[in-house]
């Protein structure tokens, strides 16, 4: 995913907000700060329609039990990576 195309205050974003809209195509989107924290996210449509068709296939072919948590580990990116190339291969 990309950086975000920009990051603008709330108050802001109000006046412009038809402007910022026309920024958010694919993955480009725009981050709302409100006292200088992030607290809402603009993304185009189609790309947030196809986050959440991924995250639901995602959901539907994976289960951690909660017992098992303990014996999980995070993969490091080296893993994941070498993982990509073997199933590029196949």
């Amino acid at each position: 995913m990309n950086q975000p195309t920009a990051i603008i205050p709330i108050s802001e974003a109000r006046t412009k907000l038809g402007q910022i809209t026309k920024t958010l195509t694919g993955d480009n989107y725009v981050i709302l700060t409100k006292g200088g924290k992030a607290r809402a996210a603009l993304v185009d449509i189609q790309f947030l329609n196809q986050l959440q068709a991924d995250l639901s296939k995602l959901y539907k072919k994976t289960f951690i039990d909660p017992q098992m948590l303990s014996g999980t580990r995070e993969f490091s990116d080296a893993e994941v990576k070498n993982w990509e190339k073997t199933d590029a291969l196949s």
